[in-house]
C-alpha cells in the first residue's frame, strides 16, 4: 500500500486500494489530520515531505492509530518517546520505519512543530507503507469460552508457534489454557495488566525439579487497544513477545516435548475440576487472529468446525463491541480542562478516573459560589489530597488512597454538602473517608481538571500551588451527569489546552527495566530514574561498577594494606561483584579466593568405577566469576596437596 496524501490536496492512490477519507481538524489548540484507510492494514513505515515549492513543512509530529476515529493509540518509539522526527525542508523525504508493525484502519497525524520562517506553516505530504491485514475477531464476555479439541485427543510437539491479539479494559483474564496428565501445562493469562506465560514440559521424578517456567512481559495492557502476542518454542527454548518486547527463557526440567491432552481453552474455562487452572477470571474483551501452529481458531469457531467445542452452547459474537470511555491525555506543561457545572446547588458530586506515574499534580479544582471558598483535589506522593478552602478560616486538608501513581486506572468519587465531605477511592464499599466540619456548600459554575489556565482574570478563577497533572482521565461526572467532552467543546461550554482527546498516551518506561544489575526503576510521565543503591553499580542506568576489577587495580590506586576487598572482574558486565582477600606487596598484589576445601579430607577408598569426587565451592563467587578473574590475571595458580599411606598411586599394579 502506497498512499500519497498531501495535507491540503488529496491525490489518487493506486486503483487497487480503496480511496482513503481525509479529515482535517484545524482548531488552533490541536491541528491534526485524520485518515480513514477504509480497511485494516499492517503498517510498517511512514514518510513525510513538505508542501511542494513552499516554506511549509512539519519538523516533528505524533502519530496515532486505531480501529475507530474516536479511539486512538499513540505510536511509541524505542525509549518511550512518541515524538517522531519530521522534515527540514520542503523537498527531502523523511522516512520513519517502525520498530514493530501495528494494525490500524484509521491514522491521525498531530504536528508538534513546523517551519515558521518566511511565513511557513503546517504542510505535509504523507505516505504510509504496509499491507492488507485479514482480521478474525471474537467478543468474550467473561462467561464464555472456546475449546479446540486436539486431533486424536493429544498434542505432542517439539516446536510451537502460538499467536493471539487482544484488547481489554480488565486487568485480569485467562487467554489460553491446556494441560496434560504428565504435568505438562500451557497457560497465558493477563494478571494486573501484565501478560504471564506459564509453560511446563513435565516434571522429573528422578531429579525432583519442577518443570514449570513462568515468564512475564508488558504492563498496563488494559488500555482497550490491540496488543500482539506470539509464543515461539523449540524444545526448551521459548521466545515470548508482546508488541515490541521479547523475553527468552530456557524451560525448567529435562524434557523437550510438550504433551497436552484433549483440548486447548481460549478465553477462559467454564468446566470445573481443571487441576492446574490459575485463579484468574475468564477474559473479557476482544480476541483477534488466534493461531495455534497455523490453525485459525476463531475462523474454525465461526465455521462451526467439529474440532471446536463451545461449553454451554452459548452463541458467540464474531465482532468487536468496544466500550468507549473517550479518555484524554494531559501531556503538556500548561494542560487543563474546564467544564461547566450547575450553579449554586447545595450538594456537590464529582467522579472521575485517572491513571498516572507522577507523584504530584492537580486533579480537580472548583470554586464555590457566593465566595464560600474552594475545593482542591491533588495527587501527592501517591495519595489524593483533599483541601477545603474557607474564607477567614484555616484550610482543611486530608488524604485518601495509597500508591495511586502506579499507572493503573483509579476512581475518585467526591460528595459534599453542608458540614460533610466524603471521598471514595476505587469504589470500595464501606471505605469512604468522611470529614465533618462546619462549612457551607454552594456549587460553582465551572470545574478545572489537570491544571489551571495560564491566564485567568475572571472572578471565579482557578488558583493552585500544585503542578499540572500529567496522565490520563476518563468518565468524568459532575452532579451525577456524565461529561460529554465532544458536545461541551462543540457548543463552546468548556475550554482546554494541550490535551489529546480520545486516547490515553501513558507509556511504561520501566518495562522492560532499563536499569542494569537489578537496579530499581522509578518513572514519571516523561522520564525515569534508576536507583542503584546496594547493587554495586552507579550511573544513570546502574552500568558502571563502583568496585575495581582486581586487587592489583586497588593497589595502583594507593591501597597498600592487605585485607578483604570487593572486586568486579568484568566491571560493567553481567557477573556480580564478590569479596576476596587482597595480599598487598610493594610491586604487586595477590588476589586470594577462598573455598571450602582448605581443610584436609580423609578418603578411605575409591575405585576406577567409583572414584572419590571432591567438589571445590568458592566462597562468595560462582565458577563464572572466578573464571572471569582468572582470564584478567597475569598469573593464576591453584594446587592440591595430598598425602598417602600405603596407597597405590594412579592404580599402579602390584609387583
Amino acid at each position: 500500500m502506497n498512499v500519497l496524501i498531501p495535507w491540503y490536496l488529496r491525490s489518487m492512490p493506486t486503483p487497487s486500494w480503496p480511496l482513503p477519507d481525509i479529515t482535517f481538524c484545524t482548531q488552533p489548540t490541536l491541528p491534526n489530520c485524520m485518515i480513514d484507510l477504509k480497511r485494516k492494514y499492517r503498517i510498517q513505515a511512514i514518510a513525510t515531505q513538505g508542501t511542494f515549492n513552499s516554506y511549509d513543512w512539519v519538523t516533528k509530529y505524533t502519530l496515532l492509530y486505531g480501529d475507530r476515529p474516536d479511539s486512538w493509540t499513540p505510536y511509541v518509539m524505542k525509549g518511550g518517546n512518541s515524538t517522531m522526527p519530521g522534515n527540514w525542508n520542503y523537498h527531502q523525504v523523511k522516512r520513519n520505519v517502525f520498530h514493530y508493525a501495528f494494525t490500524a484502519k484509521h491514522i491521525r497525524l498531530l504536528p508538534l512543530g513546523w517551519n515558521t520562517e518566511n511565513g511557513g506553516k503546517i504542510g505535509v505530504r504523507l505516505e504510509v507503507f504496509g499491507c492488507a491485514y485479514d482480521s478474525y475477531v471474537m467478543q468474550m464476555n467473561g462467561d464464555d469460552s472456546v475449546a479446540y479439541m486436539f486431533p486424536g485427543k493429544r498434542f505432542r510437539t517439539l516446536q510451537d508457534h502460538f499467536a493471539v491479539n487482544f484488547k481489554t479494559l480488565e486487568q485480569d483474564g485467562l487467554l489460553l489454557h491446556s494441560e496434560g496428565v504428565q504435568g505438562d501445562v500451557l497457560t497465558l493469562e493477563l494478571k494486573k495488566g501484565r501478560l504471564v506465560l506459564t509453560i511446563g514440559l513435565g516434571s522429573s521424578t528422578v531429579n525432583q525439579v519442577d518443570g514449570r517456567t513462568t515468564m512475564t512481559v508488558g504492563n498496563i495492557l488494559d488500555d482497550q487497544h490491540w496488543h500482539y502476542v506470539t509464543i515461539k518454542r523449540f524444545g526448551r527454548q521459548v521466545n515470548f513477545t508482546v508488541d515490541a518486547h521479547t523475553e527468552t527463557a530456557i524451560c525448567n526440567g529435562d524434557f523437550t516435548y510438550i504433551d497436552l491432552d484433549t483440548q486447548l481453552y481460549v478465553g477462559g474455562v467454564i468446566e470445573p475440576n481443571v487441576p492446574h487452572l490459575p485463579e484468574v477470571p475468564n477474559f473479557r474483551g476482544c480476541l483477534e487472529n488466534v493461531f495455534i501452529n497455523g490453525i485459525n481458531i476463531i475462523n474454525m469457531a465461526q465455521d462451526q468446525e467439529p474440532e471446536i467445542r463451545i461449553p454451554r452452547q452459548k452463541k458467540m459474537h464474531y465482532a468487536c463491541r468496544d466500550i468507549l470511555w473517550k479518555p484524554m491525555t494531559f501531556a503538556g506543561p500548561n494542560n487543563y480542562l474546564q467544564v461547566p457545572g450547575f450553579f449554586r446547588k447545595p450538594r456537590m458530586f464529582v467522579k472521575f478516573k485517572f491513571r498516572s506515574w507522577d507523584y504530584t499534580g492537580l486533579l480537580m479544582f472548583t470554586r464555590f459560589a457566593d465566595d464560600l471558598g474552594a475545593l482542591e483535589l491533588g495527587l501527592s506522593e501517591g495519595q489524593v489530597n483533599v483541601t477545603l478552602f474557607q474564607p477567614g478560616k484555616k484550610k482543611l486538608q486530608f488524604a485518601a488512597g495509597y500508591r495511586l501513581n502506579d499507572g493503573f486506572w483509579h476512581t475518585v468519587d467526591v460528595a459534599a454538602r453542608d458540614n460533610l465531605l466524603s471521598i471514595t477511592i476505587d469504589e470500595e464499599e464501606g471505605s469512604p473517608l468522611k470529614i465533618t466540619n462546619p462549612f457551607t456548600v454552594r456549587t460553582g459554575d465551572r470545574y478545572f481538571f489537570g491544571g489551571c489556565p495560564k491566564t485567568n482574570n475572571t472572578i471565579r478563577k482557578c488558583e493552585t500551588k500544585l503542578n499540572h497533572f500529567h496522565g490520563c482521565m476518563q468518565q468524568i461526572f459532575i452532579d451525577n451527569e456524565p461529561v460529554d467532552i465532544d458536545i461541551i467543546l462543540q457548543r463552546r461550554w468548556g475550554r482546554y489546552a494541550e490535551l489529546l482527546l480520545g486516547t490515553c498516551g501513558i507509556t511504561d518506561r520501566c518495562t522492560p527495566n532499563p536499569c542494569e544489575h537489578e537496579g530499581r526503576c522509578i518513572q514519571s510521565w516523561d522520564d525515569f530514574i534508576c536507583l542503584c543503591e546496594n547493587t554495586g553499580y552507579k550511573g544513570e542506568v546502574c552500568h558502571m561498577s563502583v568496585y575495581k576489577e582486581s586487587c592489583e587495580a586497588y593497589r595502583l590506586t594507593g591501597k597498600s594494606w592487605s585485607g578483604n576487598y570487593t572486586i568486579d572482574p568484568d566491571l560493567s558486565g553481567p557477573l556480580k561483584p564478590f569479596e576476596v582477600y587482597c595480599k598487598m606487596k610493594s610491586d604487586k598484589a595477590w588476589t586470594l579466593v577462598m573455598h571450602d576445601r582448605i581443610d584436609g579430607i580423609k578418603v578411605t577408598g575409591s575405585t576406577v568405577d567409583r572414584p572419590f569426587i571432591g567438589d571445590v565451592n568458592y566462597w562468595n563467587a560462582s565458577w563464572d566469576e572466578v573464571t572471569a578473574l582468572a582470564n584478567t590475571s597475569m598469573y593464576c595458580e591453584q594446587w592440591i596437596d595430598y598425602s598417602c599411606y600405603k596407597s597405590r598411586i594412579l592404580n599402579t599394579p602390584s609387583e
